[in-house]
């Protein structure tokens, strides 16, 4: 069993160049706002953030897509952007997020609203897990910490 920290982002939330900083290649660069600006202009559709509802809709159709496919997830953050979770999975990491990502979307049923891929850190050692754990729990929309479900 493997454990993997998932960090998420909505459509159009960080792009190349975003004054954040961004990831290329693996490579964190700088902000480059001519970048940012180009790429803003190329989204098909407006950046999305998700309302109050959509967050509360997006947690429990992860949680359920958890159970329905045998993954243990423990801790769970939903921002108006983006959204990080741990999980404990037998599965390859990118099948796991593919099917947590795509019942959450469907679950909206609002057409895109993911960025392409996602961020992952393969957990290898319980300091590591707690560090990402301590991590979720420090955001405002902290809703599941330690396999404890965050009063809201």
């Amino acid at each position: 069993m493997a454990w993997t920290f998932i960090t998420t982002t909505s459509y159009g939330s960080w792009v190349p160049g975003d004054a954040r900083g961004y990831v290329q290649r693996g490579e964190i660069l700088p902000p480059a706002p001519p970048l940012a600006r180009h790429a803003t202009s190329l989204l098909k559709s407006p950046p999305v953030r998700f309302s109050d509802v959509e967050q509360n809709d997006l947690f429990n159709a992860l949680t359920d897509a958890a159970v329905e496919f045998g993954y243990l997830l423990t801790d769970v953050s939903v921002e108006s952007w983006h959204l990080h979770w741990i999980v404990q999975h037998d599965d390859d990491i990118a099948p796991m997020a593919g099917r947590l990502k795509n019942r959450m979307r469907q679950q909206l049923n609002r057409g895109r609203i993911w960025t392409e891929g996602y961020h992952f850190d393969e957990l290898l050692t319980d300091a590591v897990i707690v560090a990402a754990s301590n991590y979720i729990a420090r955001h405002a929309g902290a809703r599941l910490i330690k396999g404890v479900r965050v009063k809201r």
